[in-house]
């Protein structure tokens, strides 16, 4: 029987939850991924924009609790749309969670935190980030 590296199995399902490449250290687990948006600005000029995602997942001992940090940058139309998709999740959000907003330039960032297992937290903000497309 061949044992894994839970660290390495919990990797590969938030890569594919968060459909980006994960980069795995020494007990933490980290991602970047950067989505476009495009923001009318005048009739005359749409404006893409590069939003980051920045997202990491440090184990305290074992793989089943981490400690999970989200960094989403947001246009101010896709703040509802995405809280309420966090919230109406059927994987209820853990008892130690936080989030923090703030907003600089017209963009929202939403700073995410929860003490639970990794995949849940994976899973919960790709589906929320899946309704801004």
């Amino acid at each position: 029987m061949i044992a894994l590296d839970p660290q390495a199995i919990a990797a590969e399902a938030i890569g594919k939850y968060l459909d980006a490449e994960v980069e795995l250290h020494t007990n933490v687990l980290r991602l970047k991924k950067k989505r476009t948006a495009e923001v009318q600005r005048s009739p005359d000029m749409l404006v893409g924009l590069s939003l980051d995602l920045n997202v990491s997942f440090r184990f305290a001992g074992d793989a089943h609790e981490t400690v999970n940090q989200a960094e989403v940058f947001l246009l101010p139309e896709e703040l509802p749309v995405f809280t309420e998709a966090l919230i109406q999740n059927p994987l209820l959000l853990p008892i130690s969670y936080s989030q923090h907003l703030f907003v600089e330039c017209g963009v929202y960032c939403i700073r995410l935190a929860s003490q639970e297992p990794p995949e849940n937290f994976a899973q919960r903000l790709s589906e929320a980030l899946h309704l801004l497309k």
